[in-house]
């Protein structure tokens, strides 16, 4: 099996001797990627898209906690499953891991079984997680293009998405305090009632922004680590509260632009 063909696996640790140990055990299999601090580890998920990490969490500079809070909160590397290699058996340094966003834990010394197996199950997670957002990119795209052939003078007005994009953190904030959402959850419904259908990269800045000031938080879905759904906090409500007026006003502006640009037919609106 060639390296183009081989899952990827990053291997995090400042010990250089545990980097050769595990890439010695799993490099027939897998390309292994090494890494020997935080820093490092964070240049090569992103350059390099594994399938899976192995973290090391007490580490100089960055720690493996820190780390995988860093890689969790970047739409580049949410995705990727992390596993903390660590010799900490206290119950409180387990829960921060989880907290930090780690999927699972392999214990020093490493037993080989276990560590096996723990790469296939999780890499069959990462398999199967992949395939479902591309599902429903392709169901969007997909939409877009059902509604440019049955509807061709219905395509996307440059004016709305501008509309759209000047008005998102309020567009947001309504939505997410009707019901929690991910940020793919945001996409799809900001395109199914604006005909705007915008990346990754402007939406979740936005998301980050508000989980920052304190008006979202954010919490990993049940049973899926790489996933983030967020909802309004007691703050975030009572300014969409205050805002509601503004919100009314601006989705009344982008549905009557949407009018304007296809005649009579209308689209849904969030109530």
């Amino acid at each position: 099996m060639t390296n183009i063909n081989k899952p990827k696996i990053l291997m995090v640790d400042d010990e250089k001797l545990s980097v050769e140990l595990l890439s010695g055990i799993l490099n027939k299999d897998y390309e292994v990627i090494a890494a020997y601090d935080g820093n490092e580890a964070l240049v090569k998920a992103k350059n390099s898209f594994p399938d899976l990490m192995f973290l090391d969490i007490m580490m100089p500079g960055i720690n493996g906690f820190d780390l995988c809070r860093l890689l969790r909160d970047d739409e580049e590397t949410m995705s990727i499953p992390i596993v903390m290699v660590t010799s900490l058996h206290e119950k409180k340094d387990r829960i921060k891991a989880i907290e930090a966003g780690a999927d699972d834990f392999l214990n020093k010394p490493v037993d080989m079984d276990i560590l096996y197996a723990k790469v296939k199950s999780l890499l069959k997670v990462k398999s199967y997680y992949d395939n479902l957002m591309n599902a429903n990119k392709a169901m969007i795209n997909n939409n877009q293009e059902v509604l440019e052939i049955e509807h061709p003078f219905l395509k996307p007005n440059p004016c709305v998405a501008d509309i759209v994009k000047s008005h998102l953190e309020i567009i947001i904030l309504r939505m997410i305090s009707v019901r929690p959402m991910c940020g793919l959850d945001l996409i799809k419904e900001i395109f199914i009632n604006y005909n705007v259908l915008l990346s990754q990269g402007t939406v979740y800045p936005f998301l980050y922004s508000l989980k920052e000031e304190g008006i979202l938080q954010a919490q990993f879905m049940k049973g899926n680590m790489r996933t983030k759904r967020y909802y309004s906090t007691v703050e975030g409500k009572q300014m969409i509260e205050k805002k509601l007026d503004e919100f009314i006003k601006t989705e009344e502006y982008i549905l009557n632009s949407i009018k304007s640009n296809r005649g009579t037919i209308t689209i849904s609106s969030q109530q």
